[in-house]
């Protein structure tokens, strides 16, 4: 893919998150984590991520980045579906502001119909993105998908727990080291 803001991508996101107490998934678990490979910082202000229903029109979008929003070279960015799943005094994270939480769809393996995470620039341009559509696409309940290599534009994706075996690590490196 190329993208118009080539340092800018998606790095790791939570498609199906573990059961809460009530014994169905914690939603406000989902996450995605956004990686500036760098040069320099990115204002993010305007961008948006969507799924497949909110990026095709039918819903709203899952979360757009508030004016100011500056994501720095070699950092990491996180939006969390819900409040619950906020780490306290984390720098580059926020909640979700798209009324419902990001609601990613489970996997095919799951019952689900799957589903596509997108990163949308303001100009409506695609800067992102990663489906799990398809049947042979396996999501595991509280495993995150990861670029593989780790922080790479180019790289494809694994479950995080195939790389280092962590089940997900919103915020941090996959090694679970920090940025």
């Amino acid at each position: 893919m190329t993208r118009p803001t080539p340092q800018v991508f998606i790095n790791e996101y939570l498609a199906q998150p573990y059961n809460g107490a009530a014994g169905t998934p914690d939603y406000d678990q989902q996450f995605v984590e956004l990686y500036n490979a760098g040069p320099g910082s990115v204002d993010l202000s305007g961008w948006k991520i969507h799924d497949a229903a909110s990026y095709q029109g039918t819903a709203t979008a899952r979360h757009t980045f508030v004016s100011g929003t500056i994501l720095p070279a070699g950092k990491g960015y996180v939006v969390y579906s819900g409040a619950t799943a906020l780490p306290t005094g984390a720098t580059y994270a926020t909640v979700s502001n798209g009324g419902l939480g990001l609601r990613f769809d489970r996997g095919r393996n799951q019952g689900g119909a799957g589903d596509v995470v997108y990163l949308v620039r303001p100009d409506g341009t695609v800067q992102d993105s990663h489906s799990y559509l398809d049947p042979s696409v396996l999501v595991y309940q509280g495993y995150s998908f990861n670029r593989s290599p780790d922080r790479s534009a180019s790289g494809g994706w694994d479950l995080c727990y195939n790389l280092y075996s962590r089940d997900a690590t919103p915020g941090l490196r996959a090694d679970g080291t920090a940025f």
